[in-house]
């Protein structure tokens, strides 16, 4: 219980100063000098330029509708935890349209404007991530296209956002775009610093009867990636096959549990990894532990 308790209060923590950092940057840095976004931002950063509605409340119909679209398509658990930021960050978004935080950064530089506006928005958003909370809103359509369509989270995420960022400039002509298509590029890139900077990672080795039980809770609940290993047991000479994963530190303990709840006898030996390279490890694979 003070474990579940610590786990939630962390969450709850970082998703409110992830959040913040991310509706101060809109506010002071993205709106004032008009550059353009992509995800639910930049949807309601295009409808404001049709719609006579302020940014925050823009972004609560969006976050709302792209919440209930989750719930129905990802379940739940999923739905679970796009609750906080969905309701946290337009409230947080309207505090910071309340106070003069729009004039702060007013006779900046722009390209350091797009620096500072990077580095919050990659930040707070890898906060979130990174503690296993979700930001919700555009980040929902692609995990539901990745698990009925079989289209990788990265690919289907950089569709939508050049979608929104195309549908700004033609609303609000190409004043910025540069500086936009800079905000994005850097933003994924601290993104994906923030989540994977000084994480402990783990190989986990699991050896049980119920292999394919087991490797698709890890697959389908848990989210996280499996390799298969042919092997065959001293005692007995029986073949079958090993489940081998490398996840970070704090995702162990669940997939020990879940291991352990199929299997009481499972054999499971986890070591600490050094260093890991290659494909689907960084934030593709964290935005697709979403439905987490």
């Amino acid at each position: 219980m003070k474990r579940f308790l610590r786990e939630q209060g962390k969450l709850l923590f970082f998703t409110l100063v992830g959040n913040t950092m991310l509706a101060f940057a809109i506010c002071a840095f993205v709106v004032p000098q008009g550059y353009m976004l992509g995800g639910a931002s930049g949807i309601a950063l295009s409808l404001q330029q049709v719609l006579p509605l302020r940014l925050s409340v823009l972004t609560a119909m969006i976050n709302t509708g792209l919440f209930v679209l989750g719930w129905a398509c990802l379940g739940w658990q999923f739905a679970a935890k796009s609750l906080l930021s969905t309701v946290v960050y337009p409230v947080i978004l309207a505090v910071f349209e309340s106070l003069p935080v729009a004039g702060l950064f007013a006779g900046e530089d722009k390209l350091l404007c797009a620096l500072y506006a990077a580095a919050l928005i990659g930040v707070g958003i890898g906060l979130v991530i990174r503690v296993g909370g979700s930001t919700g809103g555009m980040d929902i359509p692609p995990c539901i296209l990745q698990k009925y369509k079989g289209i990788p989270v990265g690919k289907s995420l950089m569709f939508f956002d050049g979608a929104i960022i195309l549908a700004q400039v033609l609303l609000k002509g190409t004043d910025g775009i540069l500086y936009s298509l800079l905000i994005l590029v850097l933003t994924s890139m601290v993104i994906d610093h923030t989540i994977v900077s000084g994480e402990a990672t783990v190989q986990i080795i699991i050896i049980s009867p119920e292999f394919e039980r087991i490797r698709h809770e890890i697959l389908d609940n848990i989210n996280c990636g499996v390799t298969m290993i042919d092997i065959q047991t001293g005692m007995t000479g029986e073949k079958r096959q090993a489940i081998l994963s490398v996840v970070y530190a704090k995702k162990y303990p669940e997939i020990r549990d879940a291991a352990l709840k199929i299997d009481k006898t499972a054999f499971i030996i986890a070591s600490d990894v050094k260093n890991v390279n290659g494909q689907g490890y960084t934030l593709e694979r964290v935005f697709l532990s979403r439905k987490h």
